[in-house]
């Protein structure tokens, strides 16, 4: 049985955003730590590049926090992020903590999208 996410409000100015909140005290235990972490998550997209981006970069991010917490050693994470800009913070805290980091882009993927894979392998523990 892995974390099971809660969703919890988080009222940001005017609006009401849901963010999930993972329950990570099993991980705690080196026998229950994962070999991989997958997050299939998507921020709804409204056309305007940049935002779009900052957007899933920060999805990106708390899934990192996440798979820092609870991948094994020699761990992999696979995460989806839109070329922009904003994402050398992760790309810089991946190459930290992880051996191998690169790019992949599906054939599946539209040649004019924006969206790529990040595959970071062997998983150091957190820098």
């Amino acid at each position: 049985s892995g974390a099971k996410p809660i969703m919890k409000k988080c009222r940001r100015g005017k609006g009401i955003r849901l963010t999930a909140s993972l329950r990570r005290s099993e991980f705690r235990v080196p026998a229950k730590r994962r070999d991989e972490v997958m997050p299939d998550m998507a921020a709804p997209t409204t056309g305007h590049r940049s935002t779009d981006h900052l957007r899933i970069v920060a999805l990106a991010e708390a899934a990192l926090d996440y798979a820092e917490d609870v991948l094994a050693p020699g761990g992999a994470f696979v995460c989806k992020v839109f070329a922009g800009g904003a994402e050398g913070d992760l790309l810089n805290r991946l190459k930290q903590n992880f051996t191998s980091v690169k790019h992949a882009k599906p054939k599946a993927s539209r040649s004019d999208s924006a969206e790529k894979y990040v595959v970071a392998t062997g998983f150091r523990g957190r820098a």
